[in-house]
Parts: structure tokens; sequence; C-alpha cells
């Protein structure tokens, strides 16, 4: 059974452009789906893309901050290990043959030295690697343990299904994280672009490997939430990832808190949070200073001690850019 580590790659700007010219008309067949069967931005989320730095800094393929150091690939997450637990498939992006897999590595969250030591080797955890002509392979990491469905030598379509989305290997959240490459290089299938080729400011320029819609939907990197609600305690995001949203508030809480759940915050981006009660005055609020650093996840709320008054409450959530709203979003509630 092989093992599914990326080969050896070269960052080196003229070795790439050699080997454009030497395979300018490579390509899939067809155009990417995406790798699991969920809704971008609904119930599924990108955390992580390519990082098209080849130094040691970051960035991601449209020159923001939503990737890390080395990362070869794009992280499509659900939003916990209970969502994990229902079942998202993994699916093919594209035809294929399956070329090689592995399962049996247990799902868990890495969160400390000993947590990755035990992965050492075995990042990818349980995946599926298929190879589709034409120099072009796709491979699909973090499955569900015992979740792969596909063995050695099958011929699958696009959509089929490979896999469920887990935290088997090195994963710090439930997510499928998808690799491209092309003559065995990782190329951004976002763009379409060698990762030596570094970032698009422009990204009307980039020539996306995925379907259309599918990009459009999934290439905004910028500041999401990932949820929102009434609580009736303080919440965390090491409890949001493993448990999902907290048990909404009611009449008998011994708090009412509003919370917000959020990835790719970047430096010095600011989160307002308010909570308007039901006589319409302002029940809590709370502003953040700036970011010291981009934050890949995070967390925040605002609330008050006490058990709750029963009504309709508003629940407000920004994030800020020079004190201007880049995400907005309010939504009532009934605490009852």
């Amino acid at each position: 059974m092989m093992v599914l580590t990326p080969p050896a790659w070269v960052r080196n700007l003229a070795l790439a452009m050699l080997a454009a010219l030497v395979f300018p008309t490579v390509s899939f067949a067809q155009q990417l789906g995406l790798p699991a069967e969920c809704t971008p931005g609904k119930d599924c989320f990108v955390q992580n893309f390519v990082d098209m730095d080849a130094g040691s800094g970051v960035s991601d393929p449209f020159c923001g901050t939503a990737s890390y150091d080395g990362h070869d690939g794009l992280d499509l997450r659900v939003r916990s290990m209970a969502d994990a637990e229902r079942g998202v498939a993994v699916i093919a992006a594209a035809d294929g043959t399956v070329e090689g897999l592995r399962d049996g590595v247990p799902d868990r969250l890495v969160a400390t030295e000993a947590d990755q030591a035990a992965v050492a080797d075995m990042e990818c955890g349980n995946g599926v690697l298929l190879d589709h002509g034409n120099g072009m392979q796709t491979q699909y990491c973090h499955m569900r343990q015992s979740s792969v469905t596909v063995k050695k030598g099958d011929r699958v379509r696009r959509g089929d299904k490979l896999g469920e989305i887990g935290a088997s290997g090195f994963a710090t959240f439930p997510h499928v994280h998808l690799t491209v490459r092309r003559q065995g290089k990782p190329v951004d299938p976002m763009t379409g672009r060698s990762l030596a080729d570094g970032c698009l400011k422009d990204g009307t320029q980039a020539a996306t490997l995925f379907e259309p819609d599918i990009a459009k939907e999934s290439s905004k990197g910028g500041p999401t939430l990932l949820g929102l609600g009434l609580a009736g305690q303080p919440v965390d995001y090491d409890a949001l990832v493993v448990s999902g949203a907290p048990p909404a508030a009611n009449a008998a809480s011994a708090n009412l808190v509003g919370w917000g759940w959020f990835i790719n915050l970047r430096k010095g981006d600011r989160i307002y949070i308010s909570v308007v009660g039901p006589d319409g005055d302002i029940f809590a609020e709370n502003m953040s200073p700036p970011l010291d650093r981009s934050k890949a996840s995070y967390s925040t709320f605002a609330g008050k001690r006490g058990k709750p008054r029963p009504g309709n409450y508003e629940l407000t959530i920004e994030v800020l850019e020079n004190m201007q709203p880049v995400l907005q979003q309010k939504q009532d509630f009934t605490v009852e």
C-alpha cells in the first residue's frame, strides 16, 4: 500500500518557466468539481488555500493570508467533528484511476507536539491518489477512518464517492485537503498557476481549474463567519471545533452570550458584537482591539451574567477593517 506523502518539489522560477515551455498544453480534460458533497459558504468552507510564496513568507493565490507556509493544496472544511461524524462524502474532482490509497489512520485533532509526532510520515492521513492522464493527478487527504470506498486500479467518474471528510493525519480541524499536481509538481487549482509563479492581486487573470461557479464561490479568502448565536455560557474555539454550536440560551440559562465563530481573520481586523434585548436597548456589546496577527480560526462573545429575560433578541456581528465593515450579519433569536 503506497504512502501518500507529497513528492519533493523545487521552488525555482527558472525551472518552473522551463516546465511551462515543455508542457504548455498539459491540463485536465474537464474542469474540476468540488472535492466534497457540500455547498461552499453554507455547510463547508475554504479554510486554507495554496501558499504561493516561494520563501518563508505566506501568500494565498490572491495575495492574501488564507494559507500557511509550504501548504500545497486547498483545505475544504466542515465546521466541527460533530459535522464530520454525520458523514460528508469526499468525491472525485475529475474522472480518473485510483493510483494509491490509505485507510485505517485514526481521526483526532492535532493540538500538541505529541499529537504531531504521532502522525509523522503519514500527515495526509487516510487518502486517495487519482491519476487523470496527461500528467495530471489529484490527492485527497484527512479522510475519516474506514471511510475509503475505492481500491487501487478502480476507474472513477467525477462525483464518485472516495470516502468521507475526517481529521486523520495532521489535521487541526475536519476537512479534505486537495492537492493538484501537474507532471509531479503542485499547482494551484484556483488560478491554474505553478506555486513558483506567485500570487495574483488581480483575480480576473486566473485560469482556474475549477468550474467557474465553484471558483467564484470558493475564492473569497477573506474573513468568514462559520456560525453565530445566543448561548447560555461563554464559548471557545476548542469546544466549537469538536461539538459545533453550543446549546441555545433559554430563560433558565445562567448567562446570555452572543457569540461569533470566524476563520481567516487578518491582522488589524476588529470584531464587533452587540445584543439588543426585547426592550430595544443594547443588552451587551463588545469591540475587540485590532488583532495582533492573522487568525486562521477565532471565536469571541459578548454577554452578561444572570438569567435572561424571555423575548426576542437581535444579534449583530461585524468584522471591521480600518473601522469599515468587511463582514456583517444580523440575526434574530427568541429566548423562551
